[in-house]
């Protein structure tokens, strides 16, 4: 489907964290604006938000093991842009903007129009 973005959104993480299926994380705090998101470290000491969802948690709670590769590329957008949204996750969209770059943008900050959404 496609979407319209009705509200600016500015990455604040501009080298942002990604890891592989399998790769072993710090776990850090759960984020209390988006729900599912959690702070995590990788072996590389990189540190930022990734979803539970992709995370298995060991039993110390402090590590974890990534269950699906990630990255939390988010896109730096303007008002009018057009997107192509992929899906949501805790709040967030995984869109391919008109460059075809992939990243994460806040649901709240688009808005799908009946005229413009479609499937793909």
């Amino acid at each position: 489907m496609k979407a319209i973005v009705t509200q600016a959104h500015e990455s604040n993480y501009p080298d942002p964290v990604k890891f592989k299926c399998g790769d072993t994380l710090v776990l850090g705090e759960v984020d209390i604006e988006f729900p599912n998101w959690i702070k995590v470290t990788t072996t590389d000491g990189n540190t930022g938000w990734a979803p539970l969802q992709y995370i298995s948690a060991c039993s110390d709670g402090e590590a974890g093991v990534a269950q699906s590769d990630y990255d939390a590329n988010e896109l730096n957008t303007v008002p009018g842009e057009e997107l192509k949204v992929m899906f949501e996750l805790n709040e967030w969209f995984r869109v391919m903007n008109s460059r075809g770059v992939l990243g994460w943008v806040p649901v709240k900050t688009v808005k799908c129009c009946h005229d413009i959404c479609t499937p793909e």
